[in-house]
């Protein structure tokens, strides 16, 4: 006796795949039915209900209806509320507005009172399971602040420093920018994989020592200036014997590992002028530069960040805009975190003969920390800064 074929239920992807191949390259319609493993009549009937198939997805967000694997065409009998719900979803995701699950469900019985729908609707998580997986709809993690950015200011600033650019006749090679961020250079994973017999994942106190490290390079990226670093301690323990003048960093101390003024300042003349000087001298270029920072308040005022005769000097940034237009914020810190946290975490998986974790991550120590980002940084590809 013959085994009953297994009742196969296609995604909408698929159907409009098997459609277009039977239609529009001329397959076989016995080839595209093994393919898939349905019936050469389903393939059939898939073609018969062509116009009805791709009406049904011309009509909806064809895009996140199809990435949604969704598989009938069964409309919401509440189909004019849900249209109305997504048409304001989509419009204040436009305007990056976070929607949770219960603002949806709010939002939804708002609709539903003003349109007047006699049927009965309470906006269940079980609707709302329905209602994401009939228009595509994920959660995602917020990251970032670029909520807060002045969108408006950065368009302003923009075209002002376009105009600032072509008066001075600035190349790429000439203009710079340089941001700090803070850096826990102990930090261990706060996720883990666990095996299926273990009940819990015991956790860890998180390490909050930190460093400042700050980045600077021209937009070219062809001039990577030596990674800065500001720790606690004048020399820690673990300098014992180095000389701070021969780390592969500018290295300065803060009681809070911070960013101040004064250092900023010897910084700027002690080491990105002249550093910007020597690079122009050896690639033949004009002896002016722009440095783009944001307005901190560790960072000095515009008139004491210049070179005597003006052509090397800073330009700051509009408040709330960092996160929009700075670029060492539009991936160049973080590219060169995951690179110092796969170098600390090889380290962490190395064999070593201790009795735990905490027994292995003192021997991970401040000058490590240092040597490591400063290799993520070396590293860091110039296509990197360039496209940032």
């Amino acid at each position: 006796m013959a085994s009953k074929r297994k009742r196969v239920v296609l995604p909408l992807e698929q159907k409009v795949f098997i459609i277009n191949r039977v239609l529009d390259r001329g397959e076989s319609v016995r080839k595209v039915a093994g393919e898939f493993d349905v019936g050469e009549q389903t393939v059939r009937d898939l073609i018969k209900r062509k116009d009805e198939i791709l009406r049904f997805i011309s009509s909806a967000d064809s895009t996140s209806l199809l990435a949604s694997g969704r598989k009938t065409m069964r409309k919401s009998t509440l189909s004019d509320m849900e249209s109305a719900l997504f048409e304001w979803f989509k419009q204040k995701r436009a305007e990056g507005i976070p929607i949770s699950g219960p603002m949806v469900c709010e939002k939804a019985k708002w609709f539903h009172e003003r349109l007047n729908i006699d049927e009965p609707f309470g906006a269940s998580q079980g609707w709302l399971f329905r209602f994401k997986n009939r228009h595509g709809i994920r959660q995602l993690d917020i990251q970032g602040e670029s909520l807060s950015g002045d969108l408006t200011a950065a368009t302003v600033f923009n075209e002002e420093f376009d105009s600032l650019i072509s008066k001075l006749n600035l190349s790429p090679d000439q203009i710079y920018n340089v941001d700090e961020s803070g850096l826990f250079w102990k930090m261990l994973p706060s996720k883990t994989l666990a095996a299926q017999c273990e009940k819990s994942a015991p956790g860890h106190k998180s390490s909050k020592e930190r460093l400042t490290v700050m980045t600077c390079s021209n937009a070219s990226g062809t001039h990577k200036l030596k990674l800065t670093v500001i720790g606690k301690a004048k020399k820690p323990r673990s300098f014992k014997g180095t000389d701070v003048k021969r780390l592969p960093c500018n290295y300065y101390s803060h009681p809070k590992a911070w960013m101040n003024q004064a250092i900023f300042k010897e910084w700027f003349f002690q080491d990105f002028v002249p550093s910007v000087k020597k690079f122009q001298e050896e690639n033949g270029l004009p002896k002016k530069a722009v440095l783009l920072l944001d307005n901190a308040p560790s960072h000095p005022s515009e008139s004491t960040l210049k070179t005597e005769d003006g052509l090397i000097f800073i330009t700051y940034l509009p408040p709330n805009v960092t996160s929009l237009i700075q670029p060492m914020d539009q991936g160049v810190i973080s590219s060169l975190k995951r690179r110092y946290k796969k170098i600390f975490l090889r380290f962490l998986l190395q064999e070593n003969c201790v009795d735990s974790m905490k027994d292995l991550l003192k021997m991970w120590t401040i000058k490590d920390a240092i040597f490591a980002v400063c290799d993520a940084w070396e590293n860091l590809p110039s296509s990197t800064l360039r496209l940032c």
